[in-house]
């Protein structure tokens, strides 16, 4: 073979294998483009597992609180039930005032005249200012949506 047949064959194989290079340096391009967004995909579920588990922890944790407070409240009104309902002994309450002065204010009220109020004739009447019948802008004058509505 001739040195030109040689020559074409080689540049031949030179262009094939460039753009076979490149398409494998592509290929390869895209795996590791995509391993890293698997990474990453990754990270984020375990950073969501990680949120929700911390997420619960907490919930628990206030739970339990919120349950030992609801006993506590329970204990309380229990015990401010027992209070209210148990028997007391019965001894008379210590009256605000002294025998002799509830004896006194008790007479005065019954020898005190019993005020009513008068029956003046002017309370029945109305007051001066009150005027009876149409008065004002509009006495005597009919809407016009009024007659009409009488005819």
């Amino acid at each position: 073979m001739t040195t030109v047949t040689w020559l074409g064959l080689l540049i031949i194989v030179a262009i094939a294998a460039f753009f076979l290079g490149g398409f494998v340096t592509k290929k390869q391009f895209k795996h590791d483009e995509l391993e890293v967004q698997a990474q990453q995909a990754k990270h984020d579920l375990e950073q969501y597992r990680q949120d929700v588990s911390d997420h619960l922890a907490s919930t628990k944790k206030l739970v339990n609180k919120m349950q030992d407070s609801y006993q506590q409240l329970l204990t309380h009104v229990e015990e401010t039930n027992q209070l209210l309902t148990q028997d007391r002994p019965s001894h008379p309450a210590d009256p605000f005032f002294s025998k002799e002065t509830t004896e006194q204010l008790q007479a005065s009220l019954q020898a005190r005249p019993e005020r009513r109020r008068k029956q003046d004739p002017s309370f029945e009447a109305p007051p001066s200012d009150y005027a009876e019948g149409e008065t004002g802008l509009f006495s005597g004058q009919k809407k016009e949506s009024e007659q009409i509505k009488a005819s």
